[in-house]
């Protein structure tokens, strides 16, 4: 029981945990191609996407459903035949596998929760 409570209060008290992290210094957008970093990995998976204005992420498919986050910026996010204009503080359930892509309409940052 003891090494138990050790266990979870390292685990607690590991950087991971006790920082905080801002998503604009933990992407640097490059001029080059998208930027994608992943955050974090516990039951789900955090997943930081950069993108400079007109910057694709070529269609692809998922296999597990995801959300996407826009923290900053607007991106046009298409599936299905349809474009979704995406802006700061919008989020967009994304199916697992269903074809999709995205383009920059500005620079911006989003997160997808996986």
């Amino acid at each position: 029981m003891l090494k138990a409570i050790i266990l979870a209060f390292t685990l607690l008290s590991s950087t991971a945990f006790s920082q905080v992290h801002t998503l604009r210094d933990e992407i640097q957008l490059s001029d080059i191609k998208r930027t994608v970093k992943v955050l974090t990995e516990s039951s789900f998976k955090l997943i930081g996407l950069g993108f400079k204005k007109n910057q694709i992420l070529d269609k692809h498919t998922t296999p597990t459903p995801a959300v996407l986050i826009v923290q900053s910026g607007s991106i046009d996010f298409k599936m299905k035949g349809k474009t979704y204009t995406l802006k700061a503080g919008d989020f967009f359930n994304i199916p697992a596998n269903i074809e999709h892509e995205l383009i920059g309409r500005e620079d911006s940052l989003l997160y997808l929760v996986k």
